[in-house]
């Protein structure tokens, strides 16, 4: 049997070693902690919507948007100055109400939040980066909570911005100002309302497409679906629950009111579940249906304007809870 080798032995070198005291030091800077950790996720947020770090299409898409929201608000005021200042009346033009401007926003953003939205999310799930943020004292609610935020900060000026500079135009081309807040103070606070629901719905629909795919492509492309199927079953679906006595009942009330005998044609939905299928058309039950009501306008509605906000909150809700669900862990 041979003898183990010595450290000694032949071809061996002895080494030696030594340990320098190089003075190492924990970290006893600040700790953020978790309130820190979820304002740095939301910085980034805002600097994704931005473009910042990302190319020249990413950077102008923000503000080409942003440009679009607020031009016809910007056109509006300087034909209302314009007149104003040559002793026109403003009255003697029809100038877009609140209302109406929403429906021109609701298209813009909606294009905004299918295109930008998944730059949110999509990202880091693609690039597996989600487990680098467990590091941090931040949980998985946090961050899906924090990129929500940072879209909304971004829909809600779009939202709301355009409509305040439209009501104080109002305002200061008016004869009496004041005398336009008293009869117009509803105005005021519906802007914000249906500022924030809107901003709310394109938000929770954007990161809730994003948060199913790694690929912005089918978010940005999901977003967009959602809206036109739901409309095109609640148009079919409006049309096929729509019984002939529906229509001629609704013919013999046009024809009787308008003086005409039963020429006019008769759109579809007109029966009563048909009216709610109609529901499904979202940016119709956003636009006439809360909004209008928000407004003042209650004269159009065939049913209760409350399943109009109950379809759009159950939307928002939906929406929502599914984003939080796909991060109810990291990496989820």
């Amino acid at each position: 049997m041979n003898a183990p080798a010595s450290g000694h032995g032949v071809g061996l070198e002895q080494r030696e070693g030594e340990v320098f005291d190089l003075g190492y030091r924990h970290y006893d800077g600040p700790r953020g902690g978790r309130g820190k950790a979820f304002m740095a996720v939301y910085d980034d947020g805002i600097r994704s919507v931005l473009g910042l770090g990302r190319g020249v299409a990413a950077k102008m898409m923000c503000g080409i948007s942003g440009l679009l929201v607020l031009g016809p608000a910007i056109f509006i005021i300087s034909v209302a100055g314009f007149m104003s200042s040559f002793g026109g009346e403003t009255d003697e033009i029809r100038l877009p109400k609140h209302e109406d401007y929403y429906w021109f926003t609701f298209i813009i953003l909606l294009l905004f939040a299918a295109i930008v939205g998944p730059a949110l999310l999509s990202p880091d799930k693609r690039n597996s980066v989600l487990p680098l943020y467990a590091v941090r004292p931040l949980k998985s609610l946090d961050y899906a909570i924090a990129r929500w935020l940072a879209f909304f900060t971004f829909a809600m000026a779009f939202t709301i911005g355009p409509q305040v500079l439209l009501y104080l135009s109002f305002v200061l081309s008016d004869d009496s100002p004041w005398g336009y807040i008293k009869d117009n103070g509803r105005d005021l606070w519906a802007i914000f309302v249906i500022g924030l629901i809107l901003a709310a719905f394109m938000t929770s629909l954007a990161l809730a497409a994003a948060s199913l795919t790694s690929r912005r492509a089918f978010a940005s492309a999901g977003v967009i679906a959602f809206v036109f199927i739901t409309a095109a079953i609640g148009g079919f679906g409006g049309e096929i629950l729509t019984s002939d006595q529906d229509r001629q009942e609704h013919a013999e009330g046009a024809s009787s009111s308008t003086g005409n005998h039963g020429d006019e044609e008769v759109q579809a939905p007109d029966g009563d579940a048909a009216h709610y299928i109609h529901l499904l058309i979202l940016p119709d039950t956003m636009l006439a249906g809360v909004s209008s009501w928000t407004f003042g306008d209650r004269t159009h509605f065939p049913v209760s304007p409350w399943y109009s906000a109950m379809t759009i909150a159950a939307v928002i809700a939906g929406a929502f809870g599914t984003m939080v669900f796909r991060y109810r862990k990291f990496g989820g």
